[in-house]
């Protein structure tokens, strides 16, 4: 099952956007999802923006197949690049890599920011997960899709809204 999570918020694309690219913003997600962050860094230019995150995260709540394999943390690295799509919202790419005992787990994901009808804004994450595993490679993929869905984009979304004031 790839990754396929939409969801709308009040404010316009430009806000949402602006919010998603805020540091701040960023340092709270992942306080949210409990990780130990070693870096935040975000870039803006006329072509759209950048953000960088590196952290360590917990791996509790895993399911238990994996839990002997994991470890207590997995360090993480995700960068989502935002360009201007046209129709007065935004398209990102989503790269999101963590090493587990040498192995490679890879989520990539389009993120779109559209204008709702309406207004505010519509978003949509689609993407897949790769992990580098003999043997475990799918179930551990469907594993990393669940985490992603279930409880990354949960976080997010619950802060998002807190900081849009729309709770």
């Amino acid at each position: 099952m790839p990754i396929d999570a939409t969801t709308t918020y009040a404010a316009a694309p430009d806000r949402v956007l602006a919010t998603l690219t805020d540091e701040t913003f960023l340092r709270e997600v992942a306080a949210a999802l409990e990780a130990q962050v070693q870096e935040v860094s975000s870039r803006a230019d006329g072509a759209g923006a950048t953000t960088r995150v590196r952290l360590t995260a917990a791996t509790t709540g895993i399911p238990p197949v994996f839990a002997r394999f994991v470890g207590r943390t997995v360090p993480v690295t995700e960068v989502t690049t935002w360009t201007p799509d046209g129709d007065g919202g935004y398209r990102g790419a989503l790269d999101l890599r963590a090493e587990i005992m040498g192995r490679q787990a890879v989520v990539t994901c389009e993120r779109r920011l559209t204008p709702a009808p309406g207004g505010g804004t519509r978003a949509t994450v689609t993407g897949d997960a790769k992990v580098d595993a003999p043997f475990i490679g799918r179930q551990a993929e469907g594993a990393v899709r669940d985490l992603v869905t279930q409880v990354v984009l949960r976080h997010e979304h619950e802060v998002l809204q807190r900081r849009l004031g729309e709770d």
